[in-house]
């Protein structure tokens, strides 16, 4: 496999980096257990009450959704809000090219049949240019699901990072961490990073 590799600038406590399901290795799992219970016991310090879930199978769907992806994807759980952990977000990455669409398309503020016009903000400098798309669509059993996808364009790269959730009382206080999170999405270079692991 040749040519850039995306990379996520992350780290646990706020996110966790799944891995594609043949590389989820037994020190992963462990860690990734560790930060579910870490986040909880931060939860009820601060009088929360954390989500009710079964850790290994709430772990089998991430490496499950995270096999889903392409090699230009990766796949973060994000555990900045307060009980209601871990909310996957997808990261994309790659080169612009000469037909890149525009940011609008980019962020998925085109196509389908929102419930209303998308809103669209733009993203701080530190991140942008770019956009902050959240969008509520209606799918075929009736729910609704919100979509947010901050895309941005710089350094001659694409970033897009997108969450969604049928919960809409979430998509505050998520939003900002899906924002932050695409300032954080790079390109590197395959060599480097092979060599930059095995130090």
């Amino acid at each position: 496999m040749t040519g850039p590799v995306l990379v996520v600038d992350v780290d646990p406590p706020a996110w966790l980096i799944v891995p594609p399901a043949d590389t989820a290795s037994g020190p992963w799992r462990e860690a990734a257990v560790a930060l579910f219970a870490f986040s909880a016991e931060v939860d009820r310090t601060g009088d929360v009450t954390p989500p009710e879930l079964d850790v290994e199978a709430a772990l089998d769907g991430l490496l499950a959704m995270a096999a889903t992806l392409g090699d230009g994807s990766r796949l973060v759980a994000g555990f900045s809000v307060p009980g209601a952990w871990s909310l996957p977000v997808i990261v994309d990455a790659g080169l612009t090219g000469d037909d890149a669409p525009d940011l609008l398309e980019l962020g998925r503020a085109r196509g389908g049949s929102p419930l209303e016009a998308p809103l669209i903000d733009d993203l701080p400098d530190d991140v942008g240019p770019g956009v902050v798309v959240t969008r509520f669509d209606l799918d075929l059993e009736g729910r609704v699901w919100a979509t947010v996808t901050a895309a941005a364009r710089r350094d001659g790269i694409d970033v897009t990072t997108t969450w969604r959730s049928t919960d809409l009382t979430l998509v505050a206080l998520q939003t900002p961490h899906v924002v932050e999170l695409a300032g954080r999405v790079r390109l590197a270079d395959r060599a480097d990073e092979l060599q930059e692991a095995g130090r």
